[in-house]
């Protein structure tokens, strides 16, 4: 959007010819933006490092900065054509368990109402300034940019070549920056109101126009009400076909039974029939603020009520419409329960259960949980509140966790890989019943759910005594889930090493004992009779991560395609693992440098402002003093 601004500015300086001052400008403005990216450099350096590792900027099994998101995942929830209706009547596609766009589900829509809308056209039509020019075109672009997969001859483009494009997701949250434009240009239309006009010619004209759009407005929200059903069918794209399979599968009978045509048929009738109810409501809702504003705009045209009134009506219009519809989904309870997360965050009978377990192995990095409590434990947040656990929903996982979770998590049957889950640490799992190779420890008397115990699986880190090179990703997946492979015995490489780790036997002495655990530092104790290798159930991330037996770097290598491993000597040792991103150092550096120069310039050029101004006065005060005691 500001670039847009940058460019329509351009032009008119170009045609004006003031393209020296604009130059100037420019140069003050690239000068301030690189200052103000670098006050911020921590913490965006640091994340635009990670992209690169994550699935927003790392291809399967690639090296990181390969590859991106595909581009059917990167236009999810990409805004209908249609539903851009949803910034004048809010619930025209509904929303909740009512919405029947075609995103796959959401809750609300980008609303900013009909009064806004009636003042920005008023400024687009009106104002011919280069400012709204930029916000119109901007506007525009943005509406274009979140429909995503439905206008593909702007979107592809900008995904195949357009740097970073490609690595975001929801087109709708262009909307976002389309609605702060249109609150910008709906002030601009109240400055075109306010504004007084040289001849009473303009002044009737300025009426005329008001009237012309204030009208259009109304016009349009009836026409919308009138002809609802001949423009919107009020039906999600193939919702008959999920309802039908839905039904037919909680009654146990077949999708093609003419009873399941039916029960459908009633649902979406249903449906259909509420949806258009909430159309109706929120198009007249639409319509009577209209109403409101038309009538403040004619009894201001008419010298009935002053500007200043005006303009305070019109904007309390926007608020109690805005405040309205927001209170949908945001309220005074919500900001109450906001206020403790326990209290937002429910904890059952055997998330105690678990915690007294974690408590008893010692605390923090004794072992992990798996909830399958509701699900796709890659989806449920809940246990990460409590426990270690290795599910929970993040929008740019790394891309090794993701491919671990798509190759290896899960086998044919559609069960849990038990490799998988030993490699992981899981000790516990949360199940609606019992799972092979796991018993049950713990019913819960709230939810009914079965804590299972995981007899084989890893502590956080162990010696091996085998390493095995797999360069093949494909092959490294099939591998880890293979039954003959033992992960107790045998780490998987992705290349070979400089280090040959001795076979263990029952007779070998292999111990390793945690000392401390955290985010940013683990600690172990090994004690080993010959040289082996050190695989800690760690994700493996090169950027930031750094190892250190008895205080001297070592190197850490990539075990079993997401862990961690490094070469141990004989003897006993100290390990450390220590996070320290060399870009978070840099961007404290970088920030804080360029946070001086920014605050001391600024106190500087006050400093030498005041002097000035104290030298240019001191001859004036000195002439009065001869004045006078001559």
């Amino acid at each position: 959007m500001l670039g847009l601004w940058w460019v329509v500015e351009g032009v008119g300086a170009v045609r004006n010819d003031r393209w020296k001052p604009f130059l100037r400008t420019t140069g003050w403005l690239a000068l301030g933006s690189l200052l103000a990216l670098a006050m911020v450099a921590q913490p965006y350096l640091s994340v635009a490092e990670y992209k690169d590792f994550s699935i927003r900027g790392a291809a399967s099994g690639g090296a990181a900065g390969e590859g991106a998101l595909a581009w059917d995942y990167a236009m999810g929830w990409s805004q209908g054509v249609g539903e851009l209706v949803t910034l004048l009547i809010a619930d025209a596609y509904g929303g909740g368990q009512a919405y029947w766009g075609p995103k796959p589900f959401t809750a609300g829509p980008h609303y900013v109402g009909g009064v806004v809308l009636l003042l920005a056209i008023l400024a687009l039509w009106r104002l011919r300034t280069n400012v709204v020019w930029a916000l119109g075109l901007g506007t525009v672009l943005m509406m274009l940019f979140s429909l995503g997969e439905h206008f593909e001859l702007l979107n592809r483009p900008m995904f195949e070549f357009f740097p970073l494009f490609d690595a975001f997701r929801v087109p709708e949250t262009w909307l976002s920056i389309a609605a702060l434009a249109l609150a910008l240009l709906a002030a601009f239309g109240v400055y075109y109101l306010a504004r007084p006009e040289p001849t009473d010619e303009a002044s009737a004209t300025k009426t005329k126009h008001i009237y012309i759009v204030s009208g259009g407005m109304v016009g349009l929200v009836l026409l919308l009400i009138v002809f609802r059903g001949a423009l919107f069918d009020f039906e999600k794209p193939g919702e008959y076909q999920q309802v039908v399979q839905q039904v037919a599968a909680s009654n146990d009978v077949a999708p093609n039974d003419p009873r399941v045509a039916r029960a459908a048929e009633q649902y979406l009738a249903q449906m259909e029939s509420d949806r258009k109810a909430r159309f109706s409501d929120d198009a007249q809702r639409t319509l009577i603020f209209l109403i409101f504003a038309a009538a403040v705009l004619s009894a201001y045209r008419r010298e009935w009520i002053p500007g200043w009134t005006m303009q305070v009506l019109l904007a309390l219009l926007v608020v109690v419409d805005l405040w309205g519809v927001d209170r949908r989904y945001f309220s005074e309870d919500d900001l109450r329960r906001a206020q403790d997360p326990d209290d937002l965050i429910a904890k059952y009978d055997f998330d105690q259960f678990l915690l007294e377990r974690q408590a008893e192995a010692g605390g923090p990095g004794a072992f992990r949980v798996l909830s399958l409590e509701s699900g796709n434990p890659m989806v449920n947040a809940r246990p990460s509140f409590y426990h270690e656990s290795i599910g929970g929903y993040h929008g740019a996982k790394l891309r090794l966790f993701q491919d671990y979770i798509d190759h290896v998590f899960m086998t044919d049957r559609g069960l849990p890989s038990e490799n998988a889950l030993d490699l992981l640490n899981v000790r516990y799992i949360i199940a609606r019943g019992v799972l092979p190779e796991t018993e049950p420890v713990f019913q819960s008397e709230q939810t009914r759910q079965v804590v299972l115990r995981n007899p084989d699986a890893v502590p956080r880190a162990f010696l091996v005594g085998d390493a095995e090179v797999v360069a093949s990703p494909d092959a490294m997946w099939d591998r880890l889930q293979s039954s003959d492979f033992d992960p107790r015995a045998t780490a998987l490489l992705s290349e070979a090493i400089d280090f040959d780790p001795a076979p263990l036997d029952s007779m070998s002495r292999a111990d390793v004992t945690l000392d401390a655990y955290g985010p940013r530092e683990i600690r172990w104790t090994v004690s080993t009779d010959a040289p082996r290798l050190l695989v800690a159930s760690e994700v493996y991330y090169p950027a930031g991560w750094n190892a250190y037996v008895d205080g001297e770097p070592s190197p850490i290598y990539r075990a079993n395609y997401l862990l961690r491993a490094v070469p141990i000597p004989a003897g006993e040792h100290e390990v450390v693992m220590r996070f320290e991103p060399t870009s978070y150092r840099r961007g404290l550096w970088i920030s804080g440098i360029a946070t001086a120069l920014t605050y001391g310039g600024v106190l500087v050029l006050v400093g030498l402002h005041w002097w000035r101004r104290e030298d240019e006065e001191a001859p004036a005060d000195e002439g009065a003093d001869d004045e006078q005691e001559a």
